[in-house]
This record gives C-alpha cells, structure tokens and sequence, in this order.
C-alpha cells in the first residue's frame, strides 16, 4: 500500500540501499550483505518498498530501479570488497534487456561477490533464465529466496550450483513447524554444498530453534537490522 507522503516526496535519486548481513552462525561472520531498497523522506523519514513500489510499478520504472539500486550498492560495496547481493523481480527476469545487461556486466567477473536474490516464486516462473545466467555467468552468485516449500525447481536449481537457499520466515516461525520438511531441506542443501538460511530471526527462541535444526546461516532483526552504512 502507497503511504500518502510518498506521492509528493517519490524520487528516484532519493532511493538508497540499506545493508543487511546474512551472518554465519557458526562464528558470528558476516557471509554478505543483501541490499534493500529504501525510500529517503522528508524529515528523515525511511520509508520501506511496500510504501512506495506500487509508485514504481505504475509508472513502469522497475528496470530503472533495479539499475539505480544496482548502482548505487556497487559503488559503495566494490571498494570495501564486500561481498553484496541484490533482489531481481519477476519483472526484472522477464525483461530481455536487463538480463542481458547482467550477462554483459557479469560473464567475466573472476570472484563470487556479486549476487543476485530471486523469490522462489520466480524460480518456477523463469528457471531457464536463471539456467542461461548461471550458463553463462559461472561466477555470479544466485541465491533462491523465501522457500516454504520443496519442488522440482528448487532441485533443479540446485545442481546450477547456487550459493544459497532462503527459508521464509513464515516457515521459521510457524507454531506448527514441519520439522521433517526443514530437515529434508537441511540434508538437499548439505548434499549440493549450498549454504541454508534461517530468514527473519526476530528473537532468541527463534535463533536457538535454527541452530537445532543444524542451519549455519541466518539473518534478521535479532541479529543485525539494515543499516545505510556498515
């Protein structure tokens, strides 16, 4: 839902990312940092996507966005040689031109900071896309985010050797948490050596629940929020 100010105060240059950690649970490390679109108001006002992408889907500025955000986050994080990541929509894999921008900026790059976050929504949507980026981006990292669930894509995804699989939140903390479900997914990523990521950790309960189930990764609140700097 747009917030009324955001009408008035939308512009794109006043677009930031904001850095949250993806952390190793086993040390206390930051793995990498996801980078999140936020909206600079008036009187320092942050406003969050929810507030202001319908502006940006309306007035189809969703490549210019997803360019902006790239942008901005790579000149802050390639001179601190941190590794970043930044979320693709399913307009943004449904646009030829933007992938192909991607391939042109990424197919030789020799290191993995670099990354991409795609819902697992999107994977089952545009699987071939993210094949073709792998195919010909060797080295960019795709991480498959907000997985509740376990499907042929997602396995499929897998053997392109991705960097990281996602748990939703609301399957962290669900009172009735499929445990066999979470294991399963435990023992899939372990067997491809791809990293498995416990999102929105809010608590100490919700951390300790992770660790049980053998996760090493998380990120949230609990553990660190966003932040415009790091």
């Amino acid at each position: 839902m747009t917030h009324p100010q955001v009408e008035v105060e939308f512009k794109m240059e006043r677009v930031v990312p904001y850095f949250q950690p993806i952390m190793n649970l086993q040390n206390n490390r930051v793995w990498r940092y996801e980078c999140l679109a936020r909206l600079l108001g008036d009187k320092e006002h942050i406003f969050l996507p929810s507030e202001f992408l319908t502006i940006v889907e309306r007035e189809n500025w969703n490549t210019e966005l997803t360019h902006h955000i790239y942008e901005q986050s790579r000149r802050y994080c390639v001179h601190r040689n941190m590794p970043w990541s930044i979320n693709l929509s399913e307009s943004d894999l449904n646009d030829e031109s933007l992938v192909a921008w991607l391939i042109y900026s990424h197919e030789n790059t020799s290191t993995t900071l670099f990354g991409i976050e795609i819902s697992h929504a999107a994977l089952q949507k545009y699987l071939p896309v993210i094949s073709h980026l792998r195919e010909r981006c060797p080295n960019l990292a795709i991480i498959v985010d907000d997985v509740s669930t376990n499907n042929a894509a997602l396995e499929q995804a897998l053997t392109l050797k991705i960097q990281a699989v996602k748990l939703s939140g609301a399957l962290i903390n669900s009172l009735t948490i499929d445990k066999q479900l979470l294991t399963d997914l435990v023992k899939l990523c372990k067997t491809n050596k791809t990293k498995l990521v416990a999102e929105h950790i809010e608590n100490k309960l919700t951390l300790a629940l992770v660790l049980s189930m053998g996760i090493e990764y998380g990120q949230g609140f609990y553990l660190s929020s966003p932040s415009a700097t790091v």
